[in-house]
């Protein structure tokens, strides 16, 4: 059976940071967490299994709405290399996509973590750059960027037909 994704509510809280504690011991508080559902509650994912909590994830847009972040993803290790990663990327841009100013989404990640550099590349995020010491000294992340821009289309007038051949009066 697959994990089910749905957006994550307060009644969450507690079981996420228990796995917080397992998975992301350094990184992820419970004050922190508390922020993230007060700033981005429909912004905050979990996954699902036969009604365990088996991760969870955050995104996140700046104040003027343009661009958006995939702050974190949280999995449970025996669940890890399943597709749920995946999924809550393509659960957060999903998400990150109703808002109509969006022109990027950005996320750090560490270039150790070649499984979800991978991942974020198949969605189509390229590395854009790094930030030293992200995260205190030496623990540098890369970030990665996915354009949002709407494509346009771009039309060359380069060869066009003398003036004679438009029947142009003159």
């Amino acid at each position: 059976m697959e994990a089910v994704i749905s957006q994550a509510n307060r009644e969450d809280f507690l079981d996420m940071i228990q796995l917080a504690d397992l998975t992301l011991p350094e990184r992820m508080n419970q004050h922190e967490l508390k922020k993230y559902f007060e700033l981005y509650p429909g912004l905050i994912f979990k996954a699902t299994l036969h009604g365990r909590l088996v991760g969870f994830c955050c995104a996140g847009i700046d104040m003027y709405q343009t661009t958006g972040w995939l702050l974190f993803n949280n999995v449970a290790k025996e669940f890890q290399g399943q597709g749920i990663g995946k999924r809550f990327i393509e659960a957060r841009l999903q998400a990150l996509s109703q808002f109509p100013r969006l022109r990027r989404v950005q996320v750090t990640v560490s270039d150790t973590n070649l499984a979800s550099i991978r991942a974020l590349q198949s969605f189509g995020f390229q590395h854009s750059h790094l930030e030293v010491n992200y995260y205190g000294p030496g623990k540098h992340r890369s970030i990665y960027e996915l354009s949002m821009m709407p494509v346009e289309v771009v039309v060359d007038f380069a060869f066009r037909a003398p003036a004679e051949e438009w029947n142009v009066v003159k």
